[in-house]
């Protein structure tokens, strides 16, 4: 599978695929890639294409099955949804190009399994048409960019608007499967009078609609950029208070979302993670069946905490910063939970997975320790018995993060991930 999905395999492929159009390829630049032992392995590239003074960057997937019945079911969804048209990222849609005898296909963004409407969202022509209707504004040129993309997850959009008398504009689409972006729209819709009424505390983007021919939440732009994993900036120790104070709104919120964070189905997501790594890493297949079992025995001996509104992916990068101004994004996770759920999830988060040195480790501490006594300060009674519990399963989800994306020395730095799980459940609050 790796030998089929390298960059020269893959660069063969692009080559044939621009072949008579007048365009060569330039050179293919491998990603990221994601590996689901023992069924399934993704890897995206990015390929630039030339001709003459003209340069495209296209995204070339490349997604193989292991065994045969998970190839069978891929097959079939590739031929129902791709229907033997033919791969033509230049002209119109690099619909996929199955390879039987290597369990694999490729085919190239907008196309894509889950997001059907994605080739459509992606088009500035449809999307003219669309946004006018929507906003009732007049629009002289619209640009589409792609900001993220992953395939059969979500896709998101920039739109930028250039209307009558030099005025410009951007929106943001999200493409995901199914309805899950009017979910989203509906909570960030309620969240959006609780974060008015905050004085400041929460700040998030102005939500503007979905649109359901396209499966497609639309937002509006908020000031800033993602917050970066540099722990000794300024800016990454900020985001510790800003993230507390936007949680003690959201749990304060008084929502009640239909999705619900179980502890038990968190436990048992471990165990299926457990045996993925009896396939590539044994040390580590070790270590986390040891810590699931010490996990299950904790568990018995604490209360339930109360059951809050949170936002179910609270980590630094979740937060736009610009000026000292933070806004949260991403609410597709948006559930019940227990109150340590996400505290624990960003000070998971807050950890580096490859420190440049032992200062950044410090100042990772040091935002931990910010965030909690803020929050701690905004609610002093809320109940956090499971927060040790919380910290070091999240923990062991990001060696999990790890063993898919198979980045290099990903190895080692899953072991340490599940000897510091293991460290921090042992371990106290700080004061």
């Amino acid at each position: 599978m790796q030998e089929a999905t390298s960059s020269e395999a893959v660069a063969d492929f692009a080559r044939d695929v621009v072949a008579g159009t007048g365009w060569e390829l330039a050179r293919v630049r491998r990603r990221f890639s994601r590996l689901e032992p023992p069924h399934a392995y993704w890897v995206v590239f990015e390929a630039t294409v030339k001709k003459d003074e003209e340069e495209r960057k296209l995204r070339l997937v490349a997604r193989g099955a292991f065994d045969t019945g998970s190839w069978s079911h891929l097959k079939e969804k590739l031929e129902r949804e791709g229907g033997g048209r033919p791969c033509d990222p230049i002209g119109y849609i690099g619909y996929p190009r199955i390879v039987e005898d290597l369990q694999l296909a490729y085919w190239f963004y907008p196309f894509d399994l889950a997001l059907p409407g994605l080739p459509w969202a992606a088009d500035a022509k449809t999307m003219w048409g669309v946004l006018s209707d929507l906003t009732g504004r007049r629009i002289d040129r619209l640009h589409v960019d792609r900001i993220r993309y992953v395939p059969e997850i979500s896709a998101i959009l920039r739109y930028d608007l250039d209307e009558p008398g030099g005025v410009t504009s951007s929106l943001y689409g999200k493409v995901q499967p199914g309805d899950r972006g009017l979910r989203t729209y509906r909570i960030e819709e309620a969240l959006w009078q609780r974060a008015l009424e905050s004085n400041g505390l929460l700040k998030i983007a102005k939500p503007e609609g979905f649109i359901r021919e396209y499966s497609m939440l639309l937002e509006g732009a908020a000031p800033g950029k993602p917050v970066k994993g540099d722990r000794d900036s300024a800016e990454f120790f900020g985001v510790g208070p800003a993230a507390a104070e936007a949680l003690a709104v959201i749990h304060e919120s008084g929502l009640e979302p239909d999705e619900r964070v179980d502890i038990e189905a968190e436990l048992n997501r471990l165990d299926s993670v457990t045996e993925q790594f009896a396939y590539v890493d044994p040390k580590a297949h070790f270590l986390l069946s040891e810590l699931v079992l010490h996990l299950r025995d904790r568990i018995s001996k604490t209360y339930e905490e109360e059951m809050l509104p949170t936002h179910a992916d609270m980590k630094y990068d979740q937060f736009l910063h610009e000026d000292g101004r933070y806004t949260l994004i991403d609410f597709d996770y948006f559930a019940m939970a227990e109150t340590s759920y996400d505290l624990a999830k960003f000070c998971a988060y807050a950890i580096p997975s490859a420190p440049r040195g032992w200062e950044e480790t410090v100042a990772a501490e040091a935002t931990r320790r910010a965030f909690l006594r803020r929050y701690q300060e905004l609610r002093p009674d809320a109940t956090l018995d499971r927060f040790q519990v919380y910290e070091a399963m999240i923990l062991a989800l990001r060696a999990m993060t790890m063993m898919w994306m198979q980045h290099r020395g990903w190895e080692e730095a899953a072991q340490v991930f599940l000897v510091m799980a293991q460290e921090r459940l042992n371990t106290r609050l700080p004061d």
